[in-house]
């Protein structure tokens, strides 16, 4: 059982492998075992949700070529809520980072067609207005893999 929480715990962190990558990137923040505020509003196959909210952890971390996030989803823990260069085209995704965190706003239709509605998930940890100094933009829209939204919702995804 000691071993199920301590797992569980790594997963509000940042993977070894992402925090390599990371290391080699001008860090700006990385916050880890952040609470995490997700709210889902609409149809992902499998969960038909009004308004649901739930509570966890989760980590992101802000460099001045990237914005990654992770999001506890018990699946692949290298599976993220998003992974993004700040200079790429517009996605379904709009992140939004300010003083009290990191925001992600997810318009689920531009995810897959299947899905109706939106999830938001709200990273609650203060960034000091001198590292957000730092950041290229406290703005970005980026893509979000269909599978990190069924888990997010607590479905499998369908084959």
């Amino acid at each position: 059982m000691f071993g199920f929480l301590r797992d569980r715990a790594s997963l509000s962190g940042l993977p070894t492998e992402l925090r390599q990558q990371l290391d080699a990137d001008d860090v700006i923040v990385i916050a880890e075992r952040v609470g995490v505020v997700q709210h889902l509003r609409g149809h992902v196959p499998g969960v038909v949700s009004s308004s649901s909210a739930s509570r966890s952890h989760g980590a992101f971390a802000l460099t001045t070529t990237r914005a990654v996030a992770t999001f506890p989803t018990g699946g692949d823990p290298l599976l993220r809520a998003i992974d993004s260069r700040w200079d790429l085209p517009r996605g379904p995704a709009r992140v939004t980072i300010g003083e009290k965190g990191m925001k992600i706003d997810i318009a689920l239709r531009g995810v897959d067609p299947s899905f109706s509605g939106s999830m938001t998930l709200n990273y609650k940890r203060a960034i000091a207005g001198v590292l957000l100094d730092r950041m290229p933009a406290t703005q970005l829209w980026c893509s979000v893999d269909p599978v990190f939204v069924y888990r997010a919702a607590g479905v499998r995804p369908r084959p």
